[in-house]
């Protein structure tokens, strides 16, 4: 399999290492799942299924059915040090929609891919530089988002800006609304953090920090947090966390907002499952906090539960969601302790 990222191809050469527990690990990755823990909680009777996680320095972690592909340090990239360091920290994990392969995106637009999933382009073979250079971004990349058949993708940036790739069509940006990015006469209230495209492949939605919400293509308007009589990220009744994902409904009749407290928003025909404050938790402070923020949610296949994913790797499991493992059940200890994970968890894909 050949691997490219800004326009430049690397054969792989998968290196391997003895996993704690006896788990097999690839390159700081699970490559075999955990499946027999629990967690915040649990249900069951669900086929089988799996997700994977993504850390900061290119790391994949494979629970339940899914498959493990490689990683960036499967390319010879060492990290976010060493000799051969990534570029930028990775951002996001995405699942390819026909299975067998998942995609990377780094911060500065530049996108991995392993397994089946294809290569069709980054911001490097757009010309752009990356985060410095002569033709840099104007503002970094946080999201990535595959079309229906897996043969392209969408990355977006903090302003709002799309990028597509493949047979991923442009549908507009918050540039087109006449908004004019993190400044300007008519900026952005608060930076865009997720990019989800509806079921056929024709819309996509952006999520901003603030919980707001701006639709493209056949994408329709359900909610946000403004709706709820929330005040974004200041004003009389501000949330008590920023944004920080945004999950999809099957039929794309809805959808959710996942704040990094554990709190959700749900819109449309997405049903409410339950948050991390329903567990006893008390969002980023208070008695009893989460040990980690929230970084990104994915809802189950037939939309009747969701997955949550934390920056130590903790997963909490709500409605038809079954907990499949977490990086704690594989022998590490978050972002501390004794074996810690070598970089942050930054999303969730399935």
């Amino acid at each position: 399999m050949k691997v490219r990222r800004g326009g430049l191809m690397a054969s792989l050469g998968v290196l391997s290492l003895a996993g704690l527990l006896g788990v097999a690990v690839s390159s700081g990755s699970v490559a075999l799942s955990a499946t027999s823990l629990t967690s915040a909680s649990v249900t069951t009777g669900m086929p089988a299924v799996g997700y994977h996680l993504a850390a900061a320095d290119g790391g994949v972690f494979n629970f339940g059915a899914s498959g493990f592909y490689g990683t960036t340090y499967s390319d010879g990239i060492t990290g976010l040090t060493g000799s051969r360091p990534l570029a930028a920290p990775i951002v996001g994990v995405v699942e390819d929609p026909m299975g067998g392969g998942y995609w990377l995106v780094g911060k500065d637009g530049g996108v991995f891919n392993f397994g089946a999933s294809g290569f069709y382009g980054s911001t490097y073979t757009l010309g752009l530089t990356g985060l410095s250079g002569t033709h840099p971004l104007a503002s970094p990349v946080v999201a990535m988002a595959a079309t229906p058949d897996g043969k392209g993708y969408w990355l977006v940036t903090q302003d709002g800006t799309v990028y597509s790739f493949g047979d991923a069509k442009f549908y507009g940006s918050t540039y087109t609304l006449g908004l004019t990015g993190l400044s300007g006469r008519h900026p952005l209230s608060a930076p865009i953090v997720g990019i989800t495209s509806t079921p056929n492949g024709g819309g996509y939605w952006l999520v901003g920090k603030d919980g707001g919400i701006f639709s493209f293509g056949d994408a329709k308007f359900y909610g946000n947090t403004y709706s709820d009589g929330l005040t974004g990220l200041s004003g009389t009744h501000p949330l008590s966390a920023p944004i920080v994902g945004m999950a999809t409904t099957p039929n794309g009749a809805g959808y959710w907002l996942v704040g990094a407290d554990g709190g959700i928003f749900n819109f449309g025909d997405a049903g409410f499952y339950g948050n991390t404050y329903s567990l006893g938790l008390s969002g980023l402070g208070g008695s009893h906090p989460l040990v980690s923020q929230v970084v990104g949610i994915v809802p189950t296949a037939n939309g009747g539960g969701y997955w949550m994913a934390t920056q130590a790797g903790f997963i909490y499991s709500f409605g038809d969601a079954d907990f499949l493992g977490n990086t704690y059940s594989l022998g590490l200890s978050g972002l501390g302790g004794s074996h810690p994970l070598s970089a942050p968890i930054v999303g969730i894909a399935q």
